[in-house]
């Protein structure tokens, strides 16, 4: 068992903290390929310059991405191709986990509603039944 001062742990979680941030793992998957500049990440990111370029430093500070100068511009690429597989795993578990609890939240659901459907005649106005309606897609935020 390695202990916590072992300094591959340490980098491991130095790294964890760097791509912790949404916008940074969103950073990340648009520097996919032969990178890009902060005026493309604003762009397609909808953020201010500046929030881009603190999120790019603490990405750079880890080690992640690399800024290459091009005259005026910068262009940032990835440092590694293994930091996109760890991207990647990442994605694939968060997506599994929200699968799981979208099927969760449908089995509560179905099982919630049985014995009422059939009772149900027309489209019925009352406060639960259009709240159920108008609410169903934004169940679980």
């Amino acid at each position: 068992m390695k202990s916590r001062n072992d300094p591959t742990i340490q980098e491991a979680a130095r790294i964890a903290r760097a791509i912790s941030h949404p916008l940074r793992l969103q950073i990340l998957n648009e520097l996919r390929g032969e990178g890009a500049y902060v005026m493309h990440l604003t762009t397609v990111l909808g953020r201010p310059q500046a929030n881009i370029s603190q999120h790019l430093m603490v990405l750079r500070e880890a080690g992640l991405v690399r800024a290459i100068r091009d005259g005026m511009t910068v262009l940032y690429q990835i440092s590694d191709p293994y930091v996109l597989q760890v991207v990647d795993d990442l994605l694939a578990l968060a997506a599994k986990r929200q699968e799981r609890r979208n099927l969760t939240t449908a089995t509560i659901e179905k099982e919630a509603g049985r014995g009422r459907r059939g009772r149900r005649h027309g489209k019925c106005r009352c406060p639960r039944c259009s709240n159920q309606g108008r609410h169903a897609g934004h169940r679980g935020k």
